[in-house]
């Protein structure tokens, strides 16, 4: 089981390569240190509010209206400074969240669909599951929160550096008669913060422990879901034809089942903590002026000092409460960084796999001088090593033709997957031939965009003309489609099964 300093660690180790990326690592450094920089500007200006709280009371204290006035215009300079540095504060962490969710996905993007990956990683890892919604959602609540997390964590340091010393100096001595003796106990209103946030911190975490495992689930459920929609609105055809609402209706109704009995475990958790944070947030405002109180009643200090205490005390006890206030969040951002780096790790374990030479996996060898497809000793097996094709030993020569003939599931398409690269598991050596070689897949695959797109795709060689295109349709027996090139449909819909092996054949021919 994943422990939280563990998962964070393989989190930082994944995605904090950002920093050191060429290309990215200048505006990143950048947007971090003007980040830094706003949040210890922001803090500066809390203080010359507390500063000004203190005046303003005190002045109201003693009704000195010239004073008044003048604080109101100075007010109004604290208000205008801080406006500015939320708004500017804003729009710079929002751009460093973005600009890294960007080289995130890239790099998740690129790892998966890479070599037959994504291929691989549905065949062999098995509770990787939704690796789209990992990259698209998961990806996003872990960088959008951590630097969140990040941006509040140095506020709270800072915040707490700077009221630290404000509450000391207005604390005084607070004498305790304890066992026949008379103590004094030196800054007691810090002392007083402190216990508060820890007590509050603590009960948050116990009640709040379960929110992180339970987060996990719901989404992993949120994603199933969706899951299943997509496969209903992409196989609507295929459940027309064979009547297959109503199972697809009772497949649904299982998924919701599964994810109102994760929501509902989530809410009880949230529950549970709600009740504790709320009643802090109703004590906030009470406690500083409970805590000053006993300084202000001695006149040991103004109606302005007990207000700057108040608000002081506030401060403190807000930075060291970020626990109590992030709990929730942070449950939910433990739950997508560990999504995220288990697809990292597993796609890890199949590059590994591919470039270690432990085990036994088949060896492609690119093409050389030969025009022959060659296979030696070739055993095609499954992921779990059961042996699909044993010892296989094949030349094939241009223009020879072959037909692989075998029951179903006896590794006729796997033994193409092989040749083509995607499929490592088995044994004995493919050696390509010289030129290029194209594979059609059983169910031909259309990118989203124009036909034109699906005709080229993946790259087309240059000096592709409509003419040539055109052509092509002809021969394939699509005429009737030679002047839709520059049409955008979804054609896996639009087409026939039929017309889409002939797209497909007719893709052949252009490359």
């Amino acid at each position: 089981m994943d422990t939280p300093h563990s998962s964070v660690r393989a989190f930082v180790v994944v995605a904090c390569g950002y920093w050191i990326a060429p290309g990215y690592r200048s505006v990143a450094w950048l947007l971090t240190a003007a980040l830094v920089a706003l949040v210890g500007a922001n803090v500066g200006v809390a203080l010359w509010l507390n500063l000004w709280n203190r005046d303003f009371f005190n002045a109201l204290e003693k009704k000195d209206l010239p004073l008044l006035f003048h604080l109101l215009w100075i007010l109004a300079a604290i208000v205008g400074s801080a406006g500015l540095g939320v708004a500017i504060q804003l729009h710079v962490k929002r751009r460093l969240q973005m600009n890294w969710r960007t080289w995130l996905s890239h790099v998740t993007v690129q790892r998966w669909l890479n070599s037959g990956r994504q291929y691989q990683l549905g065949l062999l890892a098995e509770d990787i599951d939704n690796p789209d919604g990992r990259i698209a959602e998961d990806i996003r609540v872990s960088t959008e929160f951590a630097v969140e997390f990040a941006t509040t964590i140095i506020q709270c340091i800072l915040q707490l550096i700077t009221f630290l010393g404000v509450l000391w100096s207005l604390s005084g001595d607070f004498p305790v008669h304890l066992f026949g003796t008379d103590l004094n106990i030196p800054g007691y209103m810090v002392w007083c913060a402190v216990a508060y946030a820890l007590i509050g911190s603590l009960l948050t975490y116990i009640l709040g422990r379960g929110l992180i495992d339970a987060g996990n689930v719901r989404q992993s459920r949120e994603a199933d879901f969706r899951s299943g929609l997509t496969r209903a609105r992409e196989h609507a055809e295929g459940i027309a034809l064979m009547r297959g609402e109503d199972d697809e209706r009772e497949r649904l109704r299982g998924s919701l089942f599964d994810l109102r009995t994760a929501w509902h475990r989530q809410t009880r958790g949230q529950g549970n903590l709600s009740l504790l944070t709320s009643s802090l947030a109703y004590l906030a405002p009470i406690v500083p002026l409970i805590v000053a109180l006993p300084r202000y009643l001695s006149g040991q200090i103004q109606l302005g000092g007990l207000m700057q205490t108040a608000q002081a005390f506030s401060s403190v006890q807000w930075a060291l409460s970020w626990l109590i206030d992030n709990f929730p969040k942070f449950a939910d951002w433990r739950a997508s960084t560990n999504r995220v780096v288990h697809l990292h790790i597993a796609l890890s374990a199949l590059e590994e796999s591919a470039e270690s030479g432990d085990g036994e996996r088949i060896t492609l060898h690119p093409a050389t001088d030969d025009d022959r497809l060659i296979m030696r000793e070739l055993g095609v097996a499954r992921p779990d090593g059961e042996m699909l094709v044993a010892e296989a030993e094949v030349e094939i020569r241009r223009p020879e033709r072959v037909l692989i003939r075998g029951q179903s599931g006896s590794g006729k398409s796997t033994i193409m997957r092989a040749v083509a690269g995607v499929w490592p598991w088995g044994r004995g050596a493919i050696h390509l031939p010289t030129g290029k070689i194209t594979f059609m897949p059983q169910k031909p695959y259309f990118p989203l965009g124009t036909l034109r797109d699906a005709l080229h795709y993946p790259k087309a060689p240059e000096g592709i003309t409509d003419d040539l295109l055109q052509d092509m349709l002809h021969k394939v027996g699509l005429d009737h489609l030679k002047d839709r090139l520059d049409e955008t449909e979804r054609w896996d819909q639009q087409l026939s099964g039929g017309e889409q092996q002939r797209v497909a054949f007719a893709r052949t021919l252009v490359h």
